[in-house]
């Protein structure tokens, strides 16, 4: 684990309240995200290592930008569309899969770059949900409390 604040992120995020009350997390992680210019979202300062997201919404077609953990695996990072344990798959996750070549892009410590997205299949995605659970051990938590699988996804720098 990281910093002192990693336990306590941790046990927070394991809370019911908190997935009910999810969208204040978020906003206040936009929000932090939007002053510091992406170098400094809410889940980095309990040293957890996250990325934002930007990708175009399949309806709208605007940029929308999502502040996630993620998780280094392979040649790349790997994301997780828990939603807290919800039964509703994440928008973003809905976003991704409708997204074309060259749409998406991540922005880490306030640099941002293309990347190539890849939802894993079977074999892969077991060796990477146990990297992912390594960084944050709440998703076997999310995991149980829906039926529904949590997508992962690998995101790698566009060459």
């Amino acid at each position: 684990m990281g910093n002192l604040l990693t336990p306590i992120a941790v046990w927070f995020g394991r809370q019911d309240a908190t997935k009910d009350n999810s969208h204040l997390v978020v906003t206040l992680d936009r929000r932090l995200n939007r002053i510091s210019r992406g170098r400094v979202p809410l889940l980095r300062l309990a040293g957890l290592p996250t990325l934002t997201l930007h990708v175009p919404g399949r309806k709208s077609g605007a940029l929308r930008s999502t502040p996630l953990l993620c998780a280094s695996w392979g040649n790349g990072l790997i994301i997780v569309g828990s939603n807290w344990g919800g039964q509703k798959t994440p928008v973003w996750v809905h976003n991704l899969r409708f997204a074309g070549d060259g749409e998406v892009a991540i922005s880490v410590y306030g640099t941002r770059m293309a990347v190539d997205v890849r939802e894993l299949d079977v074999d892969e995605r077991r060796d990477a949900w146990s990297v992912a659970v390594r960084v944050w051990p709440n998703y076997e938590i999310y995991a149980q409390r829906t039926t529904r699988e949590l997508p992962v996804f690998h995101l790698t720098p566009r060459l």
